[in-house]
């Protein structure tokens, strides 16, 4: 490798740095800018003055509008995942019911939260691939604690195949209730525990 090479290597950082920086300023203003006026009546215009960009810069980082409602989409999955590897990482190596405790709690926790995000997500029509993606990585986590917990003695293997849909089932309706009715009896911490408590006494070992 030659100087020059060795050279452009931290300026090229920088600027992946710097871009990265960018669009995530573009995307809380898009999130703060669809809150305030709504999902079809903001306009771009007004989502790069809130991130302190010129449009010209907006569109080289997202083609359309379109790709920003999809960028904002990704950034609130990857924020759930985040936090729900979190939220798992303490008790990676605790009994299996405490490990399904962190992962349902942190679920509901995040759904509960209603910031700019939430706010814009919710008015966008629903997406199957996508609705099947997000199932999909949330029920792997859940298949990971269940083999754990049938390798320690703790879970039933009988009916693990169905196991982790059984309860993503139930997370599932739990939070469309919520969505439904912000004011739902019983609150969000209260629907985990119940969930948890139903699903545990049929996998868990007598």
């Amino acid at each position: 490798m030659n100087r020059d090479s060795k050279s452009e290597a931290p300026v090229k950082k920088l600027r992946s740095r710097l871009k990265e920086a960018t669009a995530d300023a573009i995307l809380a203003a898009a999130a703060a800018v669809f809150a305030r006026d709504g999902l079809h009546a903001a306009k771009m215009e007004s989502i790069a003055e809130q991130a302190g960009v010129s449009v010209g810069t907006l569109y080289n980082h997202f083609t359309d509008r379109a790709a920003l409602l999809d960028a904002l989409r990704a950034k609130r999955r990857q924020l759930m995942l985040d936090r729900l590897d979190a939220a798992l990482a303490p008790v990676e190596g605790r009994p299996a019911r405490e490990q399904l405790r962190a992962f349902v709690t942190a679920l509901f926790a995040h759904a509960a939260e209603r910031d700019a995000f939430v706010r814009v997500l919710v008015q966008l029509p629903e997406d199957p691939a996508r609705k099947s993606r997000i199932l999909a990585e949330l029920s792997r986590r859940v298949a990971v604690i269940l083999d754990r917990g049938i390798q320690a003695g703790e879970v039933r293997a009988e009916g693990r195949a169905f196991h982790p849909n059984l309860l993503m089932g139930m997370v599932r309706g739990a939070l469309d209730r919520l969505r439904e009715d912000d004011a739902a009896n019983p609150p969000a911490a209260a629907w985990a525990e119940e969930i948890l408590r139903v699903f545990l006494k049929g996998i868990e070992v007598d």
